[in-house]
């Protein structure tokens, strides 16, 4: 009797710090601060854009947004299923050359064409996604690298909405009732096309958390951390977990045509070469870099890994050891178009060794040290009054 008394505590114990812990990693916001961080960002995504004049910075921070949703989407089948996947860059593509076929030939308007381009990018997902149940590890890399070569021989070939080895250029509507984020005014100042696009970009991003931590908290995303953490152990459960990994897939390719078509927004022109095998690599290193399983990783990731390397390329002149080109100069450093390759490198290598829960997880310690010491403060003056 004594020791069932001892050991209900214990479970009882445990079973609230999993809950603790996974409310933590699931919710987007977890403390009145962080609350207050988020609506400081909502307030940001209209600032920012309408403050800051520098095209380059603008043109940066859209860039950022569509990869945090594209890796958000990767995240999905990644970070909670536990499937690994290079092939989101091949969906990416999907949804810009449908990007291109709805908004540039058929001139289609914003409230129609972007949200196609998620149900498109999902429906291209589902004829894919039947093929993954049987592979695990090493074997669904394999298969998503066959799958980016049969994107890639499809894109080529459809001349007519993707322009083949050419590209093809659109220009898309983006216009929502009163507010044209192509055009924006705001208390009669005009801004320019990326401005208004980066706050189309954020909003989507925005919107696109908040529904993964929903998501998260339904019984459809219990059972992919279930089929996570152990596929036998969810099977014995009841859990249908072919079904559940297809649902991940289907919505992780969502994510991935949404983001092609905010590409297809940014550039104005798309080529069949942007969607291969190095922008499928990007895209799984942002969302481990960031943090596999977190609700923030991919837009960190995506911070570090999408603007690092644009970031050097932009000021390479006031970076010592980096030039276009040493071959004429003789001297000894890094070229700007190996940048990224070595950020790449250096972001995996410094993760796996000393955080492979991803750089988000330090941003959290971080968050809960400065939180220890403020109460910590605030406990030594309590012991200091007079009694």
């Amino acid at each position: 009797m004594a020791i069932t008394e001892t050991v209900k505590p214990v479970r009882t114990a445990h079973v609230q710090r999993e809950r603790s812990r996974t409310k933590d990693e699931s919710q987007l916001c977890v403390s009145k601060g962080q609350r207050i961080g988020l609506a400081v960002g909502f307030l940001l995504i209209f600032a920012v854009p309408l403050s800051v004049g520098n095209p380059f910075l603008i043109s940066l921070g859209v860039t950022i947004g569509i990869y945090a949703i594209a890796a958000i989407g990767l995240n999905v089948l990644s970070g909670y299923a536990g499937q690994i996947s290079l092939a989101q860059s091949v969906f990416v593509g999907v949804g810009a050359f449908a990007g291109v076929a709805l908004a540039g030939l058929a001139e289609l308007p914003l409230l129609v064409w972007l949200p196609a381009t998620f149900i498109i990018g999902g429906l291209a997902a589902a004829i894919v996604a039947p093929l993954t149940l049987r592979l695990k590890g090493v074997f669904q890399i394999v298969l998503s690298l066959g799958l980016i070569f049969v994107g890639t021989y499809i894109f080529v070939n459809s001349t007519v909405f993707t322009g083949g080895n050419s590209g093809i250029s659109a220009s898309p509507a983006l216009s929502l009732g009163f507010m044209d984020f192509g055009n924006l005014v705001v208390g009669g100042m005009a801004y320019g096309y990326q401005q208004g696009l980066f706050i189309l970009v954020w909003l989507c991003v925005a919107a696109s958390m908040i529904a993964v931590v929903n998501m998260h908290r339904t019984r459809f995303g219990r059972s992919m951390i279930a089929i996570r953490e152990a596929e036998t152990a969810a099977q014995i459960a009841g859990i249908n977990t072919n079904g559940v990994k297809v649902k991940a897939f289907i919505i992780a390719g969502a994510f991935g045509g949404l983001a092609g078509g905010l590409l297809l927004a940014q550039l104005r022109y798309v080529q069949t070469h942007q969607f291969g095998i190095n922008m499928g690599l990007e895209l799984l290193i942002i969302a481990v870099v960031g943090g596999l399983g977190t609700t923030w990783g991919p837009v960190i990731g995506a911070a570090i890994i999408s603007a690092i390397p644009v970031l050097a390329t932009q000021y390479a002149e006031y970076i010592p050891f980096l030039q276009e080109d040493f071959s004429q100069s003789g001297e000894i450093g890094i070229p700007v178009g190996q940048v990224g390759l070595l950020i790449y490198g250096l972001a995996l290598v410094l993760v796996m060794v000393f955080e492979p829960r991803g750089v988000s997880h330090w941003f959290k310690i971080g968050g809960e040290k400065l939180r220890s010491l403020g109460s910590g403060n605030r406990a030594v003056v309590d012991v200091r009054k007079p009694s």
